[in-house]
């Protein structure tokens, strides 16, 4: 049996679902609203949210709405306004291309602004249709079909991608390869709830610089081999802001004795 035909593996496996079990129980189980936006609305939010944070991911979104009230108003605006409405969420001028293309595309092909079509596609085509357009990767071909269409779909962002590396689950180099092998690992039914919590994971506790090994859910499951070295590195700065609040604390104290001393 080759490593193409053993992998995943049954400890691999086991691995991902008690991530998802402890995960779960440590941030709870978010659950995803049956109202769903449209396919398009989903699209265009989502690339406004690349290389940014949801703050100004959202005020990017809402200046968009409020600034062109059709999408063909949109296309019909100078690039230059589109870019300045959206620069909040950075890379503007390559969004706004993206936006526009999507658009001029769309018009073309349907005679319309819609992804309503995408509904009759398996997720597959989905995926590979939406990435034939410029600045659109598998996370956000993904969102589209999770958040737009309501599909069984696990996205994969940074934050993913970094964990379930550092777990060892997989050993990938991009978003897209840990993408493309997590769909068949992410526990079936738990694909969107497992897909949130470990973005919040990847915020709070296994951050890029500076993880918190030393309070991490996840430690005894963990492949990541400068675990102990943070976990000690973060145990030693907590003695030290205890050390500096007992010293400051008896300081305050004596000068308060002796002020209460003084005629």
């Amino acid at each position: 049996m080759n490593a193409a035909q053993s992998w995943p593996s049954p400890s691999v496996r086991k691995k991902v679902s008690d991530v998802e079990r402890i995960l779960r129980s440590s941030l709870g189980n978010p659950a995803l609203e049956m109202t769903r936006e449209r396919p398009l609305d989903v699209l265009v939010a989502t690339i406004l949210s690349q290389n940014t944070n949801d703050r100004n991911s959202h005020k990017a979104w809402v200046n968009l709405k409020k600034t062109f009230r059709t999408w063909g108003e949109l296309l019909a605006a100078p690039p230059a306004k589109v870019a300045k409405v959206i620069e909040v969420g950075g890379l503007k001028n390559q969004k706004t291309a993206a936006i526009r293309a999507i658009l001029r595309s769309l018009k073309k092909r349907t005679g319309r602004y819609s992804l309503a079509y995408l509904r009759r596609m398996t997720d597959r085509e989905v995926l590979e249709h939406l990435q034939n357009f410029s600045g659109v990767g598998s996370k956000t071909a993904a969102c589209v079909l999770v958040f737009g269409l309501g599909r069984e779909v696990f996205p994969v962002d940074t934050h993913i991608h970094r964990i379930l590396n550092r777990l060892g689950i997989v050993r990938t180099k991009s978003p897209d390869k840990t993408f493309e092998e997590m769909q068949e690992l992410s526990p079936q039914g738990r694909a969107y709830p497992f897909h949130v919590n470990l973005i919040r994971f990847g915020r709070e506790t296994c951050q890029a610089r500076s993880p918190r090994c030393n309070e991490c859910v996840l430690y005894d499951l963990c492949d990541f081999p400068m675990k102990e070295q943070y976990a000690e590195q973060k145990l030693r700065k907590v003695e030290s802001g205890e050390r500096d609040f007992i010293i400051l604390h008896n300081l305050k104290r004596r000068q308060v004795d002796s002020a209460r001393k003084k005629p």
